[in-house]
């Protein structure tokens, strides 16, 4: 099921479409020839992107119309869920990666960002939201095939929320890891969100009683995921420093 927020600014009453579909675009895929360019790549993901959000505008039009009030984004993301073949990892290896996880998963999930946007945009009067493709690892059957084989760490998964929409995003972890730990694995991701000028996230969930190579089943759309590994050198003295970290420099100009 589909949440979002109104936004100040926003009418009470307003429609906004969001438009997922990792499996179409890994289909498309699926029909390319192993020898095409990485800008034929981009291009078929662009006109999939443009296909798929085409409609959502189509159909978010109709439905303001119909029920008279202000049709408002669209938002591009790639959404995954648990299901055979709706993965955003699934897409990353169609495009040439062993498995997701391995040398070149960030630069490929980049790439794939770009020319989701760049299609949907083309598509969209208004695009809003957190359009790109999320990485939540037990909502994504490819990541968790990744994780089970020791292709995709949570060091890995870090780097990708570079390029990404979101950040750490549903991840097992050990249930005795330590609160500053945690507190410093947030941490890391404000700073690549602050630096970047993106939006950052951390859903983690510590599985009391499970350690690594448990499983901890969410049912439904949250999945199901391995116990990752996560480092459990100390930060304490980091963290216990109170958290307020100087605003960055963002810019420097006469």
């Amino acid at each position: 099921m589909a949440g979002a927020f109104h936004g100040v600014g926003e009418p009470d009453c307003v429609i906004h479409v969001g438009v997922s579909g990792p499996g179409a675009v890994r289909a498309a895929l699926a029909k390319l020839p192993k020898d095409a360019s990485l800008s034929e790549v981009a291009e078929l993901i662009k006109r999939t992107a443009f296909k798929i959000t085409r409609m959502g505008q189509l159909v978010g039009t109709l439905a303001a119309e119909q029920l008279g009030v202000p049709f408002g984004i669209v938002d591009l993301s790639l959404a995954p869920t648990p299901a055979i073949g709706d993965s955003v990892a699934n897409i990353l290896e169609e495009i040439g990666l062993e498995s997701c996880g391995c040398c070149g998963t960030t630069a490929t999930l980049a790439m794939l960002n770009d020319a989701v946007k760049k299609g949907g945009v083309m598509a969209s009067n208004h695009v809003g939201g957190l359009s790109g493709a999320f990485i939540p690892v037990s909502e994504d059957e490819g990541m968790i095939a990744a994780v089970r084989k020791g292709a995709l760490s949570l060091e890995k998964l870090e780097a990708m929320t570079a390029v990404c929409s979101v950040g750490i995003d549903m991840v097992v972890v050990p249930g005795d890891t330590s609160d500053t730990v945690l507190s410093a694995l947030i941490a890391d991701e404000a700073a690549i969100g602050m630096v970047n000028t993106k939006t950052t996230a951390v859903r983690v969930i510590p599985a009391i009683g499970k350690k690594v190579g448990d499983e901890l089943d969410f049912g439904g759309l949250l999945g199901y995921g391995p116990v990752m590994p996560i480092s459990t050198y100390s930060p304490d003295v980091f963290v216990n420093r109170g958290g307020r970290i100087p605003a960055p420099l963002q810019a420097l100009k006469n």
